[in-house]
């Protein structure tokens, strides 16, 4: 399967609404919102299926800017294949340089997207009525990180990510250095002040400890991904005393990274949801 991205030129039929709040949510029907936040835009798509009392939280790897203009929201094609109502989060950094695409929603000095992104969140599953420990998050690559980083700020959270970054200390600096110097005006990540740097690693024990449940889901022939990311994950889990909370499906794609979820692990991911 293609976990293709959309970007806002492809996104005419979809109604759009500016947000202030959960009173602007139509509970019934798909819409395009957009928040000014402390001198940020915030954009997310809802699609609604408010029968499943379930909620997931997609988040996006990077975006070719020769591509893609923001917002970018991936796997939103998928959206009616989803047991659950549907939320796609694009990050606000891509706004910040023509020339970023890939910013894993880690924020910038000021603060951390991640964190109003679960306030945004929890308006909607509140309107929706939905419970906690109904609310997945979504991601491969970059969408991945931030989907397990996303259970830092959302409590009860239940994560899927697929062949996700969960350290970029380990991650090209090729792609963290354009990313420090937008976001936090530093040479690279070493150069980012200390007390912000939480930000660019999964193996925190704030993750853990707001993670209801792990699904981990890594591509065998994604060499690099499993190396560096996947297995040291796995051993940070275990070493914490949280291996309850995870579950691992490894499969093969000759695409390597780019081999997000086949059929297979889509069914699989779905029987998850539904459990």
């Amino acid at each position: 399967m293609k976990a293709k991205k959309t970007s806002i030129k492809h996104l005419d039929s979809v109604p759009r609404h500016n947000w202030e709040g959960p009173a602007d949510l139509d509970v019934q029907d798909r819409g395009l919102y957009t928040e000014q936040f402390e001198g940020e835009r915030f954009d997310f798509i809802f699609a609604p299926k408010p029968e499943t009392a379930r909620l997931i939280v997609f988040f996006s790897g990077d975006a070719r800017r020769s591509m893609f203009e923001p917002p970018v929201f991936q796997r939103w094609s998928w959206a009616s294949k989803f047991p659950a109502s549907c939320l796609y989060f694009s990050d606000p950094a891509l706004y910040h340089h023509d020339n970023l695409g890939l910013a894993w929603y880690a924020g910038n000095s000021q603060g951390d997207y991640l964190a109003h992104i679960a306030e945004i969140v929890a308006s909607v599953a509140k309107t929706m009525g939905v419970g906690e420990d109904q609310v997945f998050s979504y991601g491969s690559s970059g969408g991945g990180f931030a989907a397990l980083r996303f259970a830092r700020y959302y409590r009860g959270l239940q994560v899927i990510a697929i062949n996700p970054q969960t350290d970029l200390w380990k991650y090209p600096v090729k792609w963290t250095t354009r990313m420090s110097k937008v976001c936090y005006s530093a040479d690279d990540l070493g150069g980012v002040p200390q007390d912000q740097q939480y930000k660019f690693t999964a193996l925190d024990p704030e993750v853990m400890v707001g993670a209801r449940s792990i699904f981990l889901a890594q591509n065998m022939q994604d060499v690099d991904h499993y190396d560096n990311h996947f297995t040291p994950f796995m051993e940070y889990v275990e070493s914490s005393g949280y291996a309850e909370k995870l579950t691992t499906r490894e499969f093969s794609d000759e695409s390597g990274h780019a081999g997000a979820e086949n059929e297979e692990v889509f069914s699989e991911l779905q029987q998850h949801i539904v459990r």
